[in-house]
């Protein structure tokens, strides 16, 4: 549904500007909502973007960079002089602001910042300091917070007053003097409490904090487990430097699937998509390819060990590709459930042996099943019993060796404090690849006599 009116106002909005009615263009697009205004806008070409884009007003902007992905953002900001991307960014949330201002150039930054407002300037700017895939990054420092010896009608009176430029605060956290942290308090719990309580008597202290240098995927992985709705975040000393909403963590959500899964498949970093430029595209995934390429020739030389034994039964080289495929596919099965444990907070290193167990173990029963089911085929074909036999005894060693590969590479390399997706799958495939072919052709060759 929401497709479909995305679609007919493209149309009237290209329409329009083929007539030169941009302000009716603009009318159009800013009739729908500010997610679908930007999958709108995106759509458009160039051309059309850039006459539109000068006729938005500042609050429309930026109403429309905090839905665009990164690249969209990057490309309607060249478009903007320095004194009107600094209006745009006075009316975004804070880290939304300071996530634009990041990727200028420091000069191009440090002249917009100049024109900015005092005001938010003031909180976008110590927002740069921080890496963008940290709680840092992500937090904003716009949140109202109370003090513990307010009287709750004192705190309703405050939230009346002060005006909430952003996401709902579904909690009010309560600092001391001094910044500390000492707690929140529900929104809930502040309607319905005695008006004459002290703000103290309903603070529920025992919250859930993060230090401002706390990787993206961990905040993640705390609102999925605890249910956040917002987290604070706190420096060295326990004072509150911002707070993380919901809705930042969607989105984090997003890249880390997306760089997983494209780390899986060798495809490169998260900001490559379909319609990347080419030269991108080959940059990105030319060197994956070659790595790729040199696993491929350890599994070759390994064939080359028996080079005399496959020119005897010739046979030996319809079956050996399906031995390292079926390893290959068991070993990604296991690596995706493994990287997925991880990235969940399901499992540790402590946990391999108890892991490593239970995928040998359904790597031997997968072995069995298919091994049999292989074995039988390859003798109603070839006739050959002890080549059936060989088949199937291969196939349920390089199960097993799926299973301990895709349970023991991530969990290794995640010790190591290196992206257990990154490189797993090259790893966990050459394996398979180069157990299955030796355990094949090694067990053919000793059961030669036979084969002939």
């Amino acid at each position: 549904m929401e497709q479909d009116v995305i679609d007919q106002t493209l149309e009237r909005i290209r329409l329009a500007l083929e007539s030169g009615k941009v302000d009716e263009a603009i009318t159009a697009l800013i009739t729908l909502h500010p997610a679908d205004q930007a999958e709108a806008y995106a759509d458009l070409p160039p051309d059309d973007q850039a006459e539109m884009l000068p006729r938005l007003d500042a609050e429309e902007t930026a109403d429309l960079f905090e839905h665009l992905e990164d690249d969209d953002v990057a490309q309607a900001v060249s478009q903007l002089s320095s004194d009107r991307l600094a209006d745009v960014l006075d009316e975004m949330q804070p880290d939304d602001a300071a996530d634009v201002l990041g990727d200028l150039s420091p000069e191009h930054a440090a002249t917009v910042i100049a024109q900015m407002g005092a005001e938010q300037a003031e909180d976008v700017v110590p927002l740069l300091a921080y890496e963008d895939d940290t709680a840092g990054g992500l937090m904003t420092p716009d949140y109202p917070y109370l003090h513990p010896q307010m009287t709750c009608q004192a705190a309703i009176d405050l939230l009346r007053a002060i005006h909430l430029n952003g996401d709902t605060p579904y909690y009010l956290y309560v600092l001391d003097r001094d910044d500390h942290l000492i707690g929140n308090v529900g929104l809930r719990d502040l309607i319905v409490a005695s008006p004459n309580a002290p703000i103290e008597s309903i603070t529920k202290k025992d919250i859930i904090t993060v230090p401002s240098g706390t990787d993206q995927e961990e905040v993640a992985r705390l609102f999925q487990r605890y249910g956040l709705l917002t987290l604070p975040v706190v420096d060295a000393e326990g004072k509150l430097v911002g707070i993380i909403n919901h809705d930042d963590v969607t989105n984090v959500i997003e890249e880390e699937v997306t760089e997983d899964m494209y780390h899986l498949a060798n495809v490169g970093d998260s900001d490559l998509q379909i319609f990347s430029p080419v030269k991108l595209s080959i940059q990105r995934r030319l060197p994956w390819l070659a790595i790729n390429l040199f696993t491929a020739f350890l599994a070759a030389s390994v064939v080359s060990f028996f080079e005399s034994t496959i020119a005897k039964v010739s046979v030996l080289a319809v079956f050996q590709s399906i031995v390292a495929g079926q390893g290959g596919n068991a070993g990604t099965q296991t690596l995706a459930m493994v990287v997925r444990g991880i990235a969940v907070g399901e499992i540790e290193f402590k946990d391999a042996w108890r892991a490593l167990a239970r995928e040998a173990g359904i790597g031997v029963i997968h072995g069995l099943i298919i091994g049999t089911l292989v074995a039988v085929g390859a003798y109603l074909w070839k006739g050959i019993p002890v080549l059936g036999l060989v088949i199937g005894l291969a196939m349920v060693g390089n199960m097993i060796a799926a299973g301990i590969a895709g349970t023991l590479v991530p969990l290794t390399l995640k010790s190591l404090k290196l992206d257990p997706a990154l490189a797993s799958a090259v790893m966990v495939t050459t394996v398979t690849d180069c157990v299955g072919f030796g355990l094949f052709l090694g067990l053919a060759t000793l059961f030669l006599p036979y084969l002939i």
